[in-house]
Formats: C-alpha cells, structure tokens, sequence
C-alpha cells in the first residue's frame, strides 16, 4: 500500500481548499486517528492525502454560546471531559466524554473525528441528540447546519461530502434548563464500545411533570437513534411507574439491532428497554 501524503494547512480556507482541489475522495481529513488509525492498518482506507487538522486553530476551542455551548471539532474528548464550561451547563456530556475508550483513546480522539465516524454503538452522539444538538458543515460552496441525528445515515455513514468539513458542534442554551442522563451497557470492559447506550433530556415543571422529552439510543440500530414515541410516552406526566415502563417498551419496539460479538438482536431490545428504564428512574430520583 502506498503511504498517503501528510499535509497540514493552518487555516480552515486552506483546509477546504486542499479537500476542493483533491476531489474524488482522494483526501481524508484526519484529526485524532483513533478511528481512521486502524482502518488505514487494515487496508479498508487507502487516502492519497492524509489532511492534517491539528495546526487549524479556527476548529479548536469550547466556548459559551448563547446560553449553550458552541465546541470545536477538533476538541480532544479528554478536554471535553475536563472543561468546566461544560461541566457548568452539560454535565452529562463531560461525562460520556470521560467514558469513551481509555485515557489514552481521550487524549487522542477529537469531537469531530468521533461523529464522523459514525459508528452507531458510540457514547456521544446518543448524548447530544438528547441535548439537541446540531452540526456545522462548511465547503468552499458554503455552510449547512444540520440537526445531529439528520448527520448520520448508516454504519460508518455520514452526509458529509468529500469536500466538507464539520467544523464545530452546537448545544443550545435550553438545553442547561433540562435535566439529562446517559447510561451504557458494556459488560465485556468499560473501554469497550457499549452493547447500548441510552440517552434521555427532559424539561419538567415545578410538579415534576413532563413537560418535555429528548429520547435517544445507540448500538441498537446502524446509527444512532432518537425514539418520539418514547418522548411521546413521557409527556403531560411523572416520570414514574407505568410512564417509565410505557416509554421504555416503545424504545424496545423501535430499536432495531443486529447479532454480533456484544448480543443477539433480542438480547440488544431487551437492554435498550432495560436501561431506558434504568436512566428514567434516575431522572425520576433526581427530582
């Protein structure tokens, strides 16, 4: 196999600029490796251009942003994790950060380089889902923000071309007013991709009901997936008992999962409306 070139513009123009001229997917951008590293060693990726983002500074940064958070794609997830801004107004979002792989994999891995990769079993896209968040996609032709569960359409699979960049992910500010939790299911290891992980966002009123719900599943379907009959289950209500377990028995029906080394299909439903369950209780007992 032939070495791709490494090359390293310092300014988004020129970033875009070598995507637009490499054309044909011969260019793939590469930020922490931790996902494209192995497929390069495999052979399942052959780039003739390695695009170097680390000297882009305009990509960088976790900044507040009109009451919510506006994080740059090539924020590591170590960073993610340990930002206080983030902490302040997301917490569960610094922590599914500190969840994904290991420290090593953390320090390594960048925002941006884990949503385009796409892989449906991973921690954070379910999170930001539930916290609405959207994406920035930029070309030479020009900008598109894009809700995050719209980015994705299949293992592996994104809606960026091949002359885009995602150059930074938006939080919105309601989102610091809503109470969220994110649980996952890994029983082989905690560094190890999670069986499912269940994301939930809810804004309640001073009696508690359920004013409204941001339901959101990954590794149960080939990406991640925001359940609204789940949410729909939730609203104009407590969080409690019978409620719980509807909403939880509409993610079982809407997942849509496969057999592999983490479970069958049925196991995988099973666990989706188990811990579904699980994070909704903890929601109910944080009131």
């Amino acid at each position: 196999m032939k070495t791709p070139e490494y090359v390293t513009p310092t300014t988004l123009r020129e970033a875009l600029e070598l995507l637009s001229g490499a054309g044909g997917g011969e260019a793939v951008v590469w930020a922490g490796g931790t996902g494209l590293g192995p497929l390069l060693r495999r052979g399942l990726a052959s780039p003739a251009v390695l695009l170097g983002l680390e000297k882009v500074g305009e990509l960088g940064g976790v900044q507040p942003a009109d009451g919510g958070l506006r994080l740059g794609a090539t924020v590591r997830l170590r960073d993610l994790q340990r930002s206080p801004v983030v902490a302040a107004r997301v917490p569960a979002l610094a922590d599914a950060a500190g969840r994904v792989g290991n420290v090593r994999v953390r320090s390594l891995a960048t925002l941006g380089g884990h949503l385009c990769h796409a892989d449906p079993a991973q921690d954070l896209p379910p999170v930001l889902v539930a916290l609405g968040a959207r994406v920035c996609l930029v070309s030479l032709r020009g900008t598109r923000v894009l809700p995050l569960e719209e980015f994705f359409v299949g293992p592996l699979q994104t809606v960026l071309s091949p002359e885009e960049l995602l150059t930074e992910v938006w939080v919105p500010g309601e989102s610091a007013s809503r109470n969220t939790v994110y649980a996952r299911f890994a029983p082989r290891s905690p560094e190890d991709y999670p069986t499912v992980g269940v994301a939930v966002s809810v804004r309640l009123d001073p009696d508690g009901v359920c004013q409204e719900a941001r339901v959101a599943v990954g590794g149960a379907g080939p990406t991640v997936l925001r359940i609204t009959a789940a949410e729909q289950a939730l609203v104009g209500g407590v969080l409690a008992g019978q409620r719980i377990r509807d909403a939880a028995r509409e993610v079982e029906a809407a997942v849509d999962p496969w057999d592999d080394s983490r479970g069958s299909a049925e196991y995988k439903r099973a666990m989706a409306r188990v811990w579904t369950e699980r994070v909704l209780q903890k929601l109910a007992d944080e009131v």
